[in-house]
């Protein structure tokens, strides 16, 4: 009993760190100083969302540990969405419907992003970058955006079990999008370390 509650204990640990992580990779100035994300609470959501989809695609290679993790990894994100409602002073009988819409939207994100990405071509993989954070702003960089994703999920996909389920992610660096033109290559760890 004592041993499944230290289990459970150490995998949400785990699960805020990886949140912790994509928090502060979504945060990044760049996706909406010069890369047109819209600097709004949804074009906030919509990075984190994008971070956290990736995240969950790579855990469901992990089997069974993964697929905890990535529960887990939902569960942090559904009391970060409800807190921060709260601190936004939405009331309380109206925050669980904005968590379960949230949790939803991130669903169906993940099954959007997934379904673009297993397309040859950035055709589909564009539109839904389009259709999530055009905003109304216009001047969203599609093409570096879609470079980026395709850029992260190589990354995640690189890194050793071990580490991502241990909560431990390296995050490929935006600008390395820029020198490269957009293509996937190998980059150090120590670089790309944050």
């Amino acid at each position: 009993m004592l041993r499944r509650l230290k289990l459970g204990q150490d995998r949400r640990q785990k699960a805020r760190s990886l949140y912790g992580s994509i928090v502060t990779q979504a945060r990044i100035r760049d996706f909406y100083a010069h890369w047109g994300v819209p600097d709004t609470v949804e074009g906030r959501f919509e990075m984190i969302a994008l971070h956290l989809v990736a995240v969950l695609d790579r855990l469901r290679h992990d089997g069974q540990p993964g697929h905890q993790l990535a529960r887990a990894l939902t569960e942090t994100f559904a009391v970060d969405v409800d807190d921060n409602l709260r601190e936004m002073t939405v009331g309380d009988l109206a925050v669980p419907r904005y968590v379960k819409r949230a949790v939803g939207a991130l669903k169906e994100r993940h099954t959007s992003y997934r379904a673009a990405l297993a397309e040859p071509g950035e055709e589909m993989l564009a539109a839904v970058v389009e259709a999530r954070l055009g905003g109304t702003t216009g001047g969203l960089d599609v093409p570096r955006i879609c470079a980026y994703i395709r850029r992260v999920g190589h990354r995640l996909d690189q890194l050793p079990s071990g580490e991502v389920l241990a909560g431990r992610i390296v995050w490929p660096h935006i600008d390395a999008v820029e020198r490269d033109g957009g293509g996937v290559r190998q980059e150090t760890e120590g670089k790309d370390a944050r």
